[in-house]
């Protein structure tokens, strides 16, 4: 998630194990703030010449499990020596980092972006698809536990929010899991039977979910709003060509830089690909758009003469998409 949310949730995670020592919800907070936000360094992986390095490597090794406890050794060891002459200590600046630290992962791994979580036991990018990478009803009360926590030099407050932020995360599982039934059901009524299926929050809320299945050598996109008082309200969307792997053979010859290239960005996207017309000619990661119904994807690659790879973001928006988007969280036409 946003650099904002995983700090936040790595200081409320510090300060609810906090010892029971004078200022130590302060200095809990602020360790697993600093922790919490750590792993997202790895957005300085770059190269100019490879334009999907950053996507390689960012929520990969660390981000994973067992390299949390040594991000937040690494950190622990910093902030020792910063304030070394506060005479903390280090088992409990280690404890509140560790903890930090730990939570980052987790965290986007409930997201629908993918996370390297299992590294180096598994390459598999685990997406529980049920927060969006953005969502201020998660953050806002978050962030109020936490400065209450501080004021209040009170751990209760820490504790209430992480506390809170389980509960949302169990919300999002239920709306999912309402969402898959819709699919199934949509699905069945067109009289298709999916092959593969992906069904993921909407951007800022848990109310309207994006839902994809293959249906032969096709993606049929939809979306549904799943207010809770209402009935669930489809948004039917369209339908893509899938990009095969054969198709995607088809387009380079084997051990070259551009196989090499489709093969990382179909293992990024987990396979959900499709050709879009442009302009320019994109492969796109059908997995997110603006409108959770709409097949334009946020991003994808634009393969040029030179059969070099260009990362294209569309992430462009308007009054327009932030109105309809509004309209079909709240079960309206958009």
């Amino acid at each position: 998630m946003d650099p904002i949310t995983q700090a936040s949730l790595g200081a409320a995670a510090a300060a609810a194990v906090a010892f029971k020592q004078p200022n130590a919800i302060p200095k809990a907070l602020f360790i697993g703030a600093i922790a919490g936000a750590a792993p997202d360094l790895d957005v300085l992986i770059h190269s100019d010449s490879d334009p999907l390095l950053t996507l390689q490597y960012h929520r990969h090794f660390t981000h994973s499990l067992i390299s949390a406890p040594i991000i937040g050794i690494i950190v622990a060891l910093l902030l020792n020596g910063i304030f070394h002459k506060k005479r903390w200590s280090f088992n409990e600046v280690a404890i509140y980092s560790i903890v930090g630290a730990m939570t980052h992962g987790l965290l986007d791994a409930c997201t629908s972006y993918g996370t390297m979580l299992y590294l180096p036991f598994s390459q598999t990018r685990v997406s529980w698809n049920i927060i969006s990478i953005i969502d201020p009803l998660f953050t806002i009360p978050l962030i109020t536990m936490i400065v209450l926590a501080l004021l209040k030099n009170n751990q209760r407050f820490a504790r209430i929010g992480v506390l809170f932020c389980l509960s949302y995360l169990a919300f999002g599982c239920f709306q999912r899991e309402r969402a898959r039934a819709v699919l199934h059901t949509t699905a069945e009524e067109r009289g298709h039977n999916p092959t593969e299926i992906t069904i993921r929050p909407s951007i800022a809320n848990t109310v309207l979910w994006r839902m994809i299945y293959r249906h032969q050598d096709h993606y049929y996109v939809d979306a549904v709003s799943l207010l809770p008082w209402n009935k669930p309200k489809i948004y039917e969307g369209s339908t893509v060509k899938v990009f095969t792997r054969n198709k995607e053979k088809s387009m380079h010859a084997e051990d070259t830089t551009l196989a090499y290239d489709l093969s990382r960005f179909r293992k990024f996207s987990e396979g959900y690909l499709y050709q879009s017309q442009g302009p320019p000619s994109l492969i796109g990661d059908l997995r997110y758009s603006m409108l959770p119904n709409s097949t334009i994807p946020l991003w994808g690659i634009h393969i040029k003469e030179n059969n070099k790879v260009e990362f294209i973001n569309q992430r462009k928006t308007s009054k327009r998409d932030f109105k309809q988007l509004f309209n079909m969280v709240c079960g309206k036409s958009p």
